[in-house]
């Protein structure tokens, strides 16, 4: 797939991700393709053992032209707006028995609530300055595979996640179970954590992070120039070339 998708299913397929905090998108990446940036993954790796494969993007154009792949691009203007732009990249490879396995929200609670304020308002769709689309690699079908795990909705308690055991509404963790090539559209303000891999597969999964280009946080301020990103780009269409380098609106 590499087209946008119509605007039905666009439509059905933000409701969920506002109400959730999570969609699942199937079927966006071919098998060759997955398998491919298994492999460039696999040669990172073995190069830097660490499990995070950081700024994959300064390696090899094949990942960072998945930024202006579509439906993804598409999905993420109808959230972040028409001048979103590259805010980080990596690649979590976990072999079995390893996985980023506590409860959290990422950076900060960006909408918190002081404790008589139960939550916020569900007819309020909170803004997002930057998300995530998750791309799995490989499958993750079952809970040995050690897929996402989330609490849908609590987005919306204004409070970072519990410890241990995390329920919002009577709603509890559950499973973003997926295939390799399908993706997700991801609130980092959902309560999440990397389930242990207690397979035998090395599970791989790919993020892709945006931000807004209208908006002065720190992580809105565009791609900061390296020699690695450089020769990467030397290689890239003019269009990915842009999404890359145009200077957001606010320094």
């Amino acid at each position: 797939m590499n087209f946008p998708l119509p605007a039905a299913e666009v439509a059905a397929i933000l409701e969920r991700f506002y109400r959730d905090g999570c969609v699942v998108v199937p079927n966006v990446l071919p098998a060759d393709e997955c398998a491919r940036l298994r492999q460039l993954t696999d040669e990172i790796a073995r190069r830097d053992p660490s499990f995070i494969i950081r700024h994959p993007e300064e390696q090899d154009v094949t990942f960072l032209r998945l930024f202006i792949r579509e439906p993804i691009l598409s999905l993420v203007r109808a959230v972040l707006g028409p001048d979103c732009r590259f805010c980080a990249q990596n690649v979590i490879r976990n072999e079995p028995g390893q996985a980023i396995s506590h409860w959290h929200v990422d950076d900060v609670v960006e909408y918190p609530l002081p404790p008589d304020v139960p939550r916020w308002d569900a007819r309020v769709r909170l803004p997002l300055i930057w998300m995530s689309v998750q791309v799995p690699l490989s499958d993750l079908t079952t809970l040995e595979d050690g897929p996402t795990e989330i609490v849908p909705g609590s987005h919306y308690s204004g409070r970072d996640a519990p410890k241990e055991n995390p329920v919002f509404e009577g709603r509890g963790a559950e499973p973003v179970l997926c295939r390799a090539g399908d993706i997700y559209l991801f609130n980092h303000q959902i309560w999440h954590r990397g389930r242990p891999n207690t397979g035998k597969r090395t599970r791989y999964l790919m993020q892709l992070q945006y931000a807004r280009g209208d908006n002065p946080a720190w992580r809105c301020q565009g791609t900061i120039r390296t020699p690695g990103l450089d020769r990467v780009l030397a290689q890239a269409e003019p269009e990915l070339v842009e999404f890359m380098l145009k200077p957001p609106k606010y320094r």
